[in-house]
């Protein structure tokens, strides 16, 4: 299974590798391919310097979050380095704001707005505020990375030399990030990750993250999966679609559509196959091909009832109708082993229940004696990011007003900056991350128009 790791590693490293390239071009001669001459740099080195003496934790992400930054943990007698559980509340925040304006509150410069009602539940635990469930989730991701480790360690697990190597050019990016800009490499981190962070303990940090990622793929490799559980139905399905504003005279013709290809195979999957793919090359259907169903959730109710259903037998076609989607044409052609990657999700679905089970059964000492005041109800007043990160403007959103597409605050430069933690390794963490915000999100009354996919989504090439 492939990791992320390659991508960059915190919004820190991002802004590391953004100062080095924005200076590029600031008073600095460059040969007509476009490369920065050597001797022009060696000649003015304070033309490549940047002044980010003024920027702080408030500056970067808004006015709520610094009060949630620097508590103490401790996990089975022993001090968390308050480095890593900032780490983690920072990615926490930054996951959170992608959901801002959609399924939580915005502040008016875009950021999630902690201080924001919740009113919803995990099951046994009321949120009543989003900064609520932000400090529950948070603490959750920060032990389930500390058992991870532990774990790791109790089995003598140490990380591979090119792995350390990763995390040692990434380290030397900060360094050059500090240098750029004129910071001691404590002063620099401590914009991104709050007072007292250092090298040393940053490190440390990016240690331990790295070896919960390869902990999880020792799991993965390792995991010896029961026979049913990766056999599931194969699915042939010919899509004809529908949508809740379509004309009654459209949905009729769809319907008849898929009738149409149905009465045509006469019960026979092989026709049916040249019929569908016929219908989805000239465009009358929406979507066509073979597809593995797994029960859990993640494909379409209506679909995935269909496929399950005890009485199928290899061979049956039919038409169904989702309210989601439309019309399928669906044939049953047997039984069909799950793609790795399915595979894999399943072993990290394993691993994070696992980790799961033994938080909310407190079977690791795991607590704070630091108490977390509620959440300051935001300011009206954009934060502003220096123009050196390559974001020229940062574009308001007023209140109740949706900031686009997975940003924070309509602006894709800062997107980049504030998100760039959650796409590395961490496989487990990540899987803790799915059903922690999104579990949370649903019950909030707010969720796209599908909450399940439309098995197109799904298919192999």
């Amino acid at each position: 299974m492939k990791t992320n790791k390659l991508k960059l590693i915190s919004s820190a490293l991002v802004v590391a590798l953004g100062l080095c390239a924005c200076t590029s071009n600031t008073g600095v001669a460059t040969q007509e391919s476009g490369a920065v001459a050597s001797d022009a740099v060696n000649a003015d080195p304070a033309a490549q310097t940047v002044d980010l003496s003024d920027k702080t934790v408030e500056t970067v992400y808004g006015s709520q979050l610094p009060q949630y930054l620097n508590h103490q943990y401790y996990f089975e007698g022993e001090p968390v380095s308050m480095t890593e559980s900032n780490f983690y509340f920072i990615d926490t925040f930054t996951e959170l704001c992608n959901y801002a304006g959609y399924y939580y509150a915005a502040t008016p410069a875009g950021f999630v707005d902690l201080s924001a009602p919740l009113g919803t539940s995990d099951g046994e635990v009321q949120y009543d505020t989003v900064g609520d469930f932000f400090v529950s989730y948070s603490e959750e991701m920060l032990e389930s990375a500390c058992i991870i480790c532990k774990l790791a360690a109790d089995e003598g697990l140490t990380l591979p030399e090119d792995q350390i190597a990763q995390i040692d050019s990434l380290v030397a990016e900060i360094e050059s990030g500090a240098a750029t800009a004129n910071l001691t490499t404590d002063e620099y981190l401590a914009i991104y990750y709050g007072e007292g962070v250092t090298l040393d303990s940053f490190r440390q940090t990016i240690v331990n993250y790295y070896m919960a990622d390869y902990y999880t793929q020792q799991y993965i490799n390792n995991y010896e999966f029961d026979p049913e559980e990766i056999t599931v139905p194969n699915i042939r399905y010919t899509l004809f679609q529908t949508t809740p504003d379509m004309s009654d005279e459209l949905k009729a013709e769809a319907e008849a559509n898929a009738n149409a290809i149905l009465e045509e195979a006469g019960g026979d999957v092989d026709v049916y196959a040249v019929s569908g793919a016929l219908a989805y090359t000239n465009g009358t259907a929406a979507d066509y091909g073979d597809i593995a169903v797994p029960n859990d959730g993640s494909i379409d109710d209506v679909f995935t009832a269909w496929a399950w259903d005890e009485s199928r037998q290899e061979g049956d076609i039919e038409v169904i109708y989702s309210e989601n989607f439309g019309y399928f044409v669906v044939a049953y052609l047997g039984t069909t082993e799950i793609d790795q990657s399915a595979k894999d999700n399943i072993a990290v679905q394993s691993l994070s229940s696992m980790i799961t089970d033994a938080i909310h059964n407190d079977t690791y000492e795991f607590y704070t004696n630091d108490a977390y005041a509620p959440a300051p109800t935001p300011e009206a007043v954009t934060p502003e990011l220096p123009e050196e990160l390559g974001v020229s403007e940062v574009i308001p959103v007023e209140d109740g007003q949706q900031p686009g597409s997975g940003s924070l605050t309509g602006n894709k430069g800062l997107d980049i900056l504030l998100i760039g933690l959650s796409v590395i390794g961490g496989v487990a963490v990540i899987g803790l991350a799915a059903v922690g915000i999104m579990h949370v999100t649903k019950k909030n009354g707010k969720k796209p128009d599908s909450e399940q996919k439309a098995p197109e989504d799904d298919k192999e090439d």
